[in-house]
């Protein structure tokens, strides 16, 4: 269940999916012998690590010290952990900060399927911060 929403309602199911569950992971990977049999892992991060960052667009290089939820710190979490597991165990990793995914299991309630279902019934597309969109 991913999503910052879900996130601030059930915290604690987060810290568990998102943290205990990437640590269970990293732990079967370096369990792997020998070595060279590990996999090269390859994650799921998300944009929502740049929470309170103001520069727009986003790059790689900009700070991810200042989370805006819980869902992003948890996100940040499993990216220091990998990174931890490489100096450790010499694990190699990739994590990729997604952004909105779209496609046959993308989620209802982002933007392009609400818009969609919007215009599909002829109905008004909700619009924020008066259109001001950055």
């Amino acid at each position: 269940q991913p999503g910052v929403r879900y996130s601030i309602e059930h915290p604690l199911e987060y810290v568990e999916r998102n943290g205990k569950c990437f640590v269970t992971l990293l732990e079967a990977i370096v369990a792997q012998n020998p070595p060279t049999a590990r996999p090269y892992l390859v994650y799921a991060s998300s944009s929502s690590v740049y929470g309170l960052n103001e520069k727009i667009p986003f790059s790689e290089h900009d700070r991810v010290d200042r989370p805006s939820n819980l869902y992003g710190s948890t996100k940040r979490f499993n990216e220091i952990t990998a990174l931890a597991y490489h100096n450790i165990y010499k694990l190699p990793s990739v994590g990729c900060r997604f952004f909105t995914v779209y496609g046959p299991w993308g989620r209802p309630d982002m933007a392009a399927y609400k818009f969609a279902d919007k215009i599909e019934n002829g109905l008004p597309i909700k619009v924020y911060n008066s259109g001001k969109m950055k």
